[in-house]
């Protein structure tokens, strides 16, 4: 018997499937923290509110780009662009890896990439790498990791160095520009990613920056392994099972988001 056409018409109308939701999980222990991922965005929420986001930072993006009225140079040359590429997510803390490149007027372009973590629990994200881990812990891993001793100037004040902070001042820069003695500090504490579980430590990415503006746009990792803390076992747990967030070496199978912003001087002349 022929179909008739009344269902012959309900099939090629049937709604379309519905596109995909938002992978969403709670943070345990943590004060209503939501996160929401797709795969265009990260997201965290308080109360419905987003706390944390990088696809609603194009705004500012394009704002920090708006031209002064008053500006006579010939912009047409200019650009800019901006990028976020999410690495773990561990808990309350997001890491991502963020990218800012272009021209915009001056004697050369700018680059600069990094590691980001980000507390969402905290105003402006405040993250500290050593508030987490026993600080003796994180300079006995990167003394031995073996890029790091690549840039000893004094054999002697690398072994005495008691603080990270009096470490990252005898490392020298190198024939590669890393940037340990002018922002390594800074970089040992927020600018890491949670990667892999192994045994009983946890292993910890830390992006350095170049040393100058000669080197401008190089990044070095160093990777370290680190005795895990008590309070800290849960979350890792749980973040390398994928039951709340993700470690960095499964970002690609969690289909972590990379998002990009992109500005050309000329659509500043473009009504």
């Amino acid at each position: 018997m022929l179909m008739s056409s009344v269902v012959m018409v309900a099939l090629f109308t049937a709604a379309p499937a519905p596109k995909s939701q938002p992978l969403t999980w709670k943070v345990t222990g943590s004060d209503d923290v939501t996160f929401e991922m797709s795969s265009k965005d990260l997201r965290a929420l308080r109360g419905g509110k987003e706390v944390f986001g990088l696809l609603s930072r194009k705004k500012g993006f394009l704002e920090d780009l708006k031209p002064d009225p008053e500006e006579t140079r010939d912009m047409s040359d200019w650009e800019a662009y901006h990028s976020f590429k999410v690495l773990s997510v561990v808990g309350p803390w997001a890491s991502y890896e963020e990218s800012s490149s272009g021209y915009t007027g001056g004697a050369h372009p700018y680059a600069h990439s990094g590691y980001v973590t980000w507390d969402v629990t905290k105003e402006h994200g405040a993250f500290n790498l050593l508030d987490v881990f026993p600080e003796k812990d994180v300079l006995q891993a990167l003394k031995a990791d073996s890029f790091v001793k690549e840039h000893i100037d004094d054999a002697k004040a690398f072994n005495d160095a008691k603080t990270v902070a009096g470490l990252m001042e005898i490392l020298k820069p190198g024939e590669d520009c890393v940037g340990f003695n002018s922002s390594g500090l800074d970089n040992v504490k927020r600018s890491v990613a949670f990667h892999h579980v192994e045994g009983d430590k946890v292993a910890v990415r830390i992006a350095f920056a170049y040393d100058n503006e000669s080197c401008r746009g190089n990044m070095f990792v160093v990777g370290v392994l680190l005795p895990i803390p008590e309070a800290l076992k849960p979350a890792l747990e749980r973040a390398r099972t994928r039951q709340e967030g993700f470690l960095m070496k499964d970002a690609r199978s969690a289909k972590a988001p990379s998002l990009s912003f992109e500005w050309e001087g000329a659509d500043a002349k473009k009504p």
